[in-house]
């Protein structure tokens, strides 16, 4: 048997699961421009390399099918995994994510929750992954704690829906204003150094200095040098610090924080937002969730970068690597940076500056997946960009649909429940106007007028599906192809 840097099926021994459908993003423009690459030959369930194995094993774990969420966190996690020990030196690139993965309740999100934890466990990083999150204060203390701060938040929707509430005076605990600032200060300065507010700068150092105190009192030297180096570091700033996070929610408590102003501040536009449509999935007969396998715990632990003794902080203490990207790769990124430019242009005559916003953090989304697809070969190939390419694009769409619902329901309001359809048509199932009447609170006369014009306009299509409800079939709608 080869060492673990074999990434051959028969190494890994991981069952693959063949009931969800192909997702191919079969585009070939957008609003009139041609692509930059090629794309209609991918598939959006299965990344490729590593990452894609990873998939694989969250997939195995989960009794009900959630493909979509498993590939998101196999992004993350791997992208957390190696982030401290990889480099990008094309662009400078991190791979710390930040994805919301949304899905009805009771289908599914916590299996996918627990390997995502369970992934971390196997690399050893453990200590660095946190459930909660409380207030801009702790966030900071995490990353002073420790370089890296993996979040794994369930229902997530509700947390940054308090945190929208604070920041419009609607109620909300003061203590939750700073949070989304505190994110992306922290989230943006991964490969750089982040300085910290007077008032946090205050707090923490009285936190540190009895800290020290008591280390002295103790005759404690190991926590006399680390209280000293906690103020230091609070005094000149967090080199490189490493936040990411995963959140779970359900629909009904997400879509609300889709808005404008929080697209522009970054935490929308730097994001990937997955969606699982199928509120009913079915489970899978006989199931059984497969451990995972030692040559794959192997591979995840040497991705760290970290000793074998090493029991310390979650830091990188060794010399980074360096992941090259090939010429023709190299070129690709090029182009669709020019692409996404001309998009941007676009995008700003329709749906306003959030979109422009999120159009343009693209490329920075494009640059970390591919980026994070390549890390266990060590080379960026065009197979690494061309996916994250379609990857990105397609969860674009969604992004921009929900943004523009929110921020345009009063003005536009016709507009604005087209975009919330559009984003709950399952393209694999379809879905009843009952259903979207009840899933958008909106009346069937409603929804079906504005079906109507979709599908006028090309956007929606309606079939008969096999499905039957009280002796009839079931008129289902669904994305056009």
């Amino acid at each position: 048997m080869d060492d673990a840097t074999d990434f051959s099926d028969f190494e890994f021994h991981i069952p693959k699961h063949n009931d969800f459908d192909v997702e191919k993003p079969e585009i070939e423009s957008v609003k009139g421009k041609s692509l930059p690459c090629k794309v209609d030959d991918l598939d959006m369930t299965r990344p490729p390399a590593f990452v894609g194995r990873v998939a694989d094993w969250i997939d195995s774990q989960c009794r009900y099918p959630r493909r979509r969420l498993a590939v998101a966190s196999a992004i993350c996690a791997v992208g957390n995994i190696g982030g401290l020990k990889y480099e990008d030196p094309r662009d400078g690139m991190t791979s710390n994510m930040i994805a919301f993965c949304v899905a009805a309740s009771s289908t599914g999100k916590e299996a996918v929750m627990q390997a995502f934890a369970d992934l971390h466990i196997a690399a050893r990083i453990q200590g660095a992954v946190h459930g909660a999150m409380k207030s801009e204060q702790e966030i900071m203390r995490n990353v002073i704690d420790q370089q890296a701060s993996y979040y794994n938040i369930d229902e997530i929707g509700i947390f940054l829906t308090k945190v929208r509430n604070a920041q419009k005076g609607n109620g909300g605990a003061a203590y939750l204003e700073g949070i989304f600032g505190a994110i992306m200060a922290t989230y943006s300065k991964a490969n750089s150094r982040v300085l910290l507010g007077g008032d946090i700068k205050r707090d923490l150092k009285k936190l540190y200095l009895a800290q020290l105190a008591r280390a002295k009192d103790n005759d404690d030297a190991e926590g006399e040098e680390r209280a000293l180096k906690m103020l230091q570091m609070t005094d000149q700033g967090l080199e490189r610090p490493f936040l990411s996070l995963m959140g779970y929610t359900t629909p009904s408590t997400f879509e609300s924080v889709m808005d404008g102003e929080t697209a522009t501040q970054g935490l929308v536009g730097r994001a990937i937002i997955v969606n699982e449509p199928n509120i009913n999935p079915r489970p899978r007969k006989g199931f059984k969730r497969p451990d995972l396998p030692m040559t794959m715990q192997m591979k995840l632990w040497a991705m760290t970068g970290r000793d074998q003794e090493d029991n310390g902080p979650i830091e990188f203490r060794g010399d980074r690597v360096a992941v090259p990207t090939r010429p023709d790769a190299d070129a690709m990124l090029d182009e669709i940076l020019d692409w996404l430019m001309e998009y941007a242009d676009d995008a700003n005559e329709e749906t306003g500056e959030a979109s422009v916003a999120m159009v343009r953090r693209a490329f920075e989304m494009i640059g970390k997946i591919s980026f994070i697809l390549a890390m266990a070969d060590e080379e960026r190939t065009v197979d690494h960009v061309r996916w994250a390419f379609a990857y990105v694009l397609a969860e674009l769409d969604g992004k921009v649909r929900l943004v523009f619902a929110n921020d345009h329901a009063k003005t536009r309001p016709e507009e604005a429940i087209a975009a919330r359809i559009l984003a709950r048509l399952d393209p694999d199932k379809g879905v009843s106007v009952a259903v979207l009447s009840n899933m958008l609170k909106l009346s069937a006369e409603q929804i079906g007028g504005v079906l109507t014009k979709l599908e006028e306009r090309g956007m929606a299509v309606q079939r008969i599906g096999p499905r039957t409800y009280r002796g009839k079939k079931v008129v289902s709608w669904f994305p056009a192809d």
